[in-house]
């Protein structure tokens, strides 16, 4: 069984509107290749630093590949991570 993953970061609030593009465009691109994109998602956390937003990509149920996918995510949204990405992989009981 394929993991679920969840991948949590910072952004500055400023660049927000670029990496949510940056995130649509390969979610696009993704699309034309056969990739269930409805399954790929970016969330923002509501109690985070506005200067300093957190956000969430989950990987649910549906991905062939996850993994493979969250590697060509990271590198898709590098210019506007703050620190470090943490990733970590859950899979059902």
């Amino acid at each position: 069984m394929q993991p679920e993953i969840f991948v949590y970061y910072r952004i500055r609030a400023a660049d927000s509107a670029a990496a949510l593009a940056a995130f649509r465009e390969l979610q696009e691109q993704l699309a034309s290749e056969g990739v269930p994109v409805s399954a790929l998602r970016v969330l923002q956390r509501q109690d985070s630093d506005s200067s300093l937003p957190t956000w969430m990509e989950i990987y649910g149920p549906g991905l062939s590949e996850p993994v493979g996918l969250e590697v060509r995510v990271a590198a898709a949204m590098a210019p506007f991570v703050q620190g470090l990405r943490h990733r970590e992989c859950f899979t059902a009981l």
